[in-house]
C-alpha cells in the first residue's frame, strides 16, 4: 500500500481545517445549550377568545426572557382557541397557580408573543399538562386591524346619525329656547336642593342629639308594654268595650248631625244674644255695687271684707 506523504504546508492547512471544524461544532453546541435544546420541556395549555397573531413557533417569554415556544393552535367546538406551549425546565418552578398568560407585542410594530407572568411563592406550582389562566389584551395594532376598524366605523356612523338627529331637533328655534329655559331653571333647583340637604342635615343632627331617637324608641317600647298589660284587664272587665265605643261613636255622629241644622238656624242671632248677655252682666255688677253703697248693706259689706282680710292674714304671713 502506497503511503501518502504531506508536505509542511498541507499539514498546516489540514490543522487549520480541523480547528475550524472543531470551532463550528463547539459554537453549535454552545448555541444549542443557550437555546435550551438539551433542557427538559414542560408543556402547558391555555385558551383565548381571539388568538390573532399567534401561530406555531410563537415565542413564549417570562419577565422578558425566552422561556419556550408555542407548539399547537387549535379551534375548539366552543369557538375558543386552545394554545399548547412548552417552557424550559428551569422556568417550571416559576409557574404557579396565580400565573397568567397574555398576548402582547414587545414593540408597537412586530409579532405578538405569549407572555407568562411569574407566580408568587405562597401559591402551588402548576404541574405539567395543566391549563394556565389567560388574560385578553388589546394593543394598538389589534385596534387598527381591518376587522376591528369596520366595527368601529359602523359604530361611528351610528353616532354621527344620532348627532344629526339632535342637530336637526335643535335647529328649531322653539326647542332651543325651551332648552335655554330649562337650563335657567336648573340653578334655582340646585340651590333649593342644597338648602333642603342642609335642613335635612340639621334635622338629623337634632334627632340624634343626646340620643333623642333612641330615647323616643325606648319610651315607645315602654308605652307599648304598658298598653299590652292594660288591654287584657280591660277585656276581662268589659268584654263589650269595643262594641260600646262603636255605639258611642255612632251616637256622637247622630248628635252632631242633629245639632248642625239647629246651630245654623241660631247662628244669625248669636252675636246679638252674646251682646245682650254682656249688657245684663254689666247691669248686674252696677246693681250689686249700688246695693253695697246703700245705708242698710254698707255695714254688712264692711264686716264681710274685714272677716276675709282676717282669714287671709295667716296664709299671707306664711
Amino acid at each position: 500500500m502506497m503511503k501518502v506523504k504531506f508536505n509542511k504546508f498541507e499539514r498546516v492547512a489540514g490543522l487549520f481545517v480541523m480547528l475550524a471544524i472543531l470551532g463550528v461544532i463547539l459554537t453549535a453546541l454552545s448555541a444549542a445549550i443557550k437555546q435550551g435544546w438539551f433542557e427538559p420541556k414542560v408543556r402547558y395549555t391555555t385558551t383565548f377568545e381571539n388568538a390573532d397573531g399567534i401561530h406555531q413557533g410563537t415565542l413564549v417569554q417570562m419577565s422578558g426572557l425566552r422561556a419556550g415556544a408555542v407548539e399547537t393552535v387549535e379551534l375548539e367546538n366552543d369557538n375558543k382557541i386552545r394554545v399548547g406551549f412548552y417552557v424550559l425546565g428551569k422556568f417550571q418552578n416559576r409557574i404557579r397557580e396565580n400565573s397568567t398568560v397574555q398576548l402582547i407585542r414587545p414593540f408597537i410594530i412586530g409579532e405578538r408573543v405569549l407572555d407568562l407572568s411569574v407566580g408568587t411563592e405562597q401559591f402551588e406550582i402548576i404541574p405539567a399538562q395543566s391549563a394556565v389562566k389567560s388574560l385578553e389584551t388589546v394593543d394598538l395594532m389589534t385596534l387598527m386591524s381591518g376587522k376591528n376598524m369596520n366595527t368601529y366605523l359602523s359604530k361611528l356612523g351610528g353616532i354621527l346619525e344620532s348627532m344629526q338627529v339632535i342637530m336637526d331637533a335643535f335647529a328649531d328655534k322653539s326647542r332651543a329656547e325651551s332648552l335655554v329655559r330649562v337650563i335657567d331653571r336648573l340653578d334655582p333647583l340646585v340651590k333649593n336642593l342644597n338648602t333642603m340637604s342642609v335642613e335635612v342635615i340639621k334635622l338629623s343632627k337634632q334627632a340624634t342629639h343626646d340620643d333623642g331617637v333612641q330615647k323616643l324608641m325606648g319610651n315607645l317600647a315602654i308605652t307599648t308594654k304598658e298598653i299590652n298589660k292594660i288591654l287584657p284587664e280591660l277585656n276581662e272587665q268589659n268584654p263589650d268595650l269595643a262594641k260600646d265605643l262603636a255605639t258611642m261613636t255612632q251616637n256622637l255622629a247622630t248628635v252632631t248631625k242633629a245639632l248642625g241644622p239647629a246651630m245654623q238656624a241660631v247662628e244669625p242671632e248669636l252675636p246679638g244674644a252674646s251682646m245682650k248677655l254682656v249688657q245684663a252682666l254689666n247691669e248686674t255688677v252696677v246693681v250689686l255695687k249700688a246695693m253695697q253703697k246703700s245705708f242698710f248693706m254698707r255695714g254688712s259689706v264692711r264686716e264681710v271684707k274685714e272677716e276675709e282680710a282676717t282669714e287671709r292674714l295667716p296664709a299671707n304671713s306664711k
